[in-house]
């Protein structure tokens, strides 16, 4: 059998506990012997199998960096999204993105009917919007710093023009040279 050849997920360092737990090793000993303890384990784990059927998003650690809490990361991925709301209206307001809202008439069970403002994204400029919208979110949320550099280097190739070689920039021959000295004269 081949050796696994990928890579560990760098983790935060774990250290040992600090106390001997001798005593509550025991007292959960004894605790196991009962059957009314035995009960209440039992309904404990089929609880948390159920809410863990109902609930999976809450289970899951997607889009939470190592040695940070969920808490703190949807924080950081909100105000993330808020950046790249910015980004992308300011790209509008300078006219390299074009304005695309599609109004959507929404009818509820009840049968009443509500117009909707949604940004649909119906046109090639309008799902390279959105596309440049999540790349700006991975650039600026909290994410690794691999995915960040990624990200930045997505957002400058399809948003900034490459600045002009350097071969252009100086004069390519002698000559060019020369009659630039003799223009100044």
């Amino acid at each position: 059998m081949k050796p696994r050849l990928t890579r560990e997920r760098k983790k935060s360092p774990r250290g040992k506990g600090k106390r001997n737990l001798s005593a509550a090793s025991t007292r959960l000993k004894e605790l196991w012997q009962t059957p009314e303890f035995r009960e209440r384990m039992r309904q404990r784990d089929e609880d948390y199998k159920r809410d863990r059927a109902a609930n999976p998003e809450k289970y899951k650690r997607t889009g939470v960096p190592d040695g940070m809490r969920k808490a703190d990361a949807a924080k950081l991925w909100a105000r993330a999204e808020e950046l790249a709301d910015r980004f992308i209206q300011i790209m509008k307001d300078q006219g390299e993105l074009p304005d695309e809202i599609v109004e959507v008439v929404h009818v509820d069970d009840d049968g009443k009917a509500e117009t909707l403002s949604v940004p649909v994204p119906t046109t090639d400029n309008g799902k390279a919007e959105r596309a440049l919208r999540e790349v700006a979110v991975l650039a600026f949320g909290p994410s690794t710093q691999q995915i960040k550099i990624q990200a930045c280097n997505t957002l400058l190739a399809y948003t900034k023009s490459k600045p002009e070689s350097k071969s252009k920039l100086t004069l390519n021959k002698a000559e060019d040279f020369l009659d630039e000295i003799m223009k100044d004269d």
